[in-house]
């Protein structure tokens, strides 16, 4: 049986579904899910994984991932197999842990994410097991309704962006959005889904469909499409790039310039560090994050970063 479609390309976003063999637990303690956030971070660190929502149920989990790098079954991959090599030796078992592949759904960001974060978020409610989504442990939306701050591979400032530029208000915004729709979270997630595996509208849908290029047909993937990537520019390219629109702002420039770098590039974050110089390997990580929540805060930033990234995904194309 062929096996599910994937789609991968730069900056997707995707909706990432991943149950248990035989609907079995795949979590046995609280210990477990953190092990499991613990992979999470890793995942952000070595593949560049942005994750924007998740809730960890017994049996299986959900995930909002985006892809700077088009890499998701890289990503999953790591993920479970980590996971499951734990898992197996500390309650030493053996055979598979997971009910097949993860599902992944591709999802129009601006359109449909914070309507599928409220589907993830009152999981708990739909299983009986709380009456309020913030009285559930294991999932991210007390951090998009409190001032319970996120670990760093978690980004909500841009899903409540969405909301509004001032983050106490997107916070009181989404907390009201995601208790109307308690019942109805499903809906507007079943009437727009297309072909069982994008979640979109029909200009989305299209737009996907007229960016798919067949590759060689894998005889164990015959379904597999990718979408072709740009060439990657080096980071002297990126930080000249920066410079050409920052150049009165020589701080300003060189946390954009690291930003762009590693959402651009596929060096590592060591890499990144040794190339700017006097900063550590962790710092990448921080400056990602203080650029993520400063661009969902600032309007002006988020046009100076739209022209910018244009000006970089150009060049990318032009290169071969």
């Amino acid at each position: 049986m062929a096996r599910s479609l994937r789609i991968e390309y730069e900056g997707a976003f995707y909706h990432v579904i991943q149950r248990g063999l035989e609907r079995k637990k795949i979590f046995s303690s609280d210990k477990d899910k953190d092990k499991l956030f613990s992979y999470l971070n890793l995942s952000y660190l070595s593949y560049k994984a942005i994750f924007h929502a998740y809730v960890l149920m017994d049996n299986h989990y959900h995930l909002i991932i985006e892809t700077p790098k088009a890499n998701l079954s890289k990503i999953m991959h790591y993920l479970n197999t980590s996971y499951a090599t734990y898992f197996n030796s500390k309650y030493k078992r053996v055979g598979p842990l997971y009910q097949g592949r993860f599902k992944a759904i591709l999802v129009q960001r601006d359109e449909y994410l914070h309507y599928l974060s409220c589907y993830v978020h009152l999981n708990p409610l739909r299983a009986g097991i709380v009456k309020s989504p913030d009285e559930y442990q294991y999932s991210s939306y007390n951090f998009f309704t409190s001032k319970k701050e996120p670990p760093q591979w978690l980004c909500v400032g841009s899903m409540l962006s969405m909301f509004d530029k001032n983050t106490l208000k997107a916070k009181r915004l989404y907390r009201q959005f995601v208790l109307d729709n308690i019942g109805r979270e499903k809906d507007v997630i079943n009437d727009n889904i297309k072909k069982g595996f994008i979640l979109g509208n029909d200009d989305f849908f299209r737009s996907v469909k007229d960016r798919l290029i067949d590759v060689e047909e894998d005889h164990e993937m015959p379904l597999l499409k990718q979408i072709k990537r740009p060439a990657e520019l080096s980071l002297r390219q990126i930080k000249n790039i920066v410079g050409n629109h920052l150049n009165n702002d020589k701080r300003l420039g060189r946390a954009v310039s690291v930003y762009l770098s590693r959402k651009y590039t596929q060096k590592t974050l060591n890499e990144i560090a040794v190339f700017y110089g006097n900063i550590k390997y962790s710092g990448i990580s921080q400056i990602w994050r203080r650029m993520e929540n400063r661009r969902s805060e600032d309007k002006d930033l988020r046009k100076v970063l739209a022209n910018i990234e244009l000006e970089i995904i150009k060049m990318s194309n032009v290169k071969t």
